[in-house]
């Protein structure tokens, strides 16, 4: 998926950029959207000249846009289950079994937070070109 960014900022050759709001225009979640606001690191390894305000164009392929949202809510949701199943062989307290279920989702978390720590570079968005006005 393409999408058009704002450069927000370029520090040392890291630029961080911001969404184009008028990508939002048509959206029917735009009023509950959090993104409009949001800035994000992006790779430039083409190493385009960009300034702050400039506009660019950059690359968010599918798959590894879906695998980050699995990680990021996928997998702690999945580690609800296990939690449960395993709390409730060993205790039928329902105050114990909830409390390591929710621990076991808090570990999803972790370990999500942990992955993305280690592969933070093969998830960041890469700048494919330079948008003119």
């Amino acid at each position: 998926m393409k999408q058009t960014v704002t450069i927000q900022e370029n520090k040392d050759g890291k630029l961080i950029a911001g969404c184009d709001r008028a990508a939002c225009e048509g959206c029917k979640g735009s009023f509950f959207c959090t993104s409009k606001k949001a800035v994000f690191p992006v790779l430039n390894p083409e190493g385009i000249p960009l300034e702050k305000g400039d506009k660019a164009e950059i690359d968010l392929p599918s798959g590894k846009t879906l695998f980050t949202v699995f990680m990021s809510l996928g997998l702690p949701l999945l580690m609800f289950l296990p939690g449960y199943f395993i709390s409730s062989m060993f205790t039928k307290s329902e105050g114990v079994i909830l409390l390591s279920s929710l621990g076991a989702v808090a570990l999803g978390f972790l370990i999500s937070a942990v992955y993305f720590r280690f592969h933070r570079k093969k998830y960041t968005p890469v700048i494919t070109g330079r948008k003119e006005d």
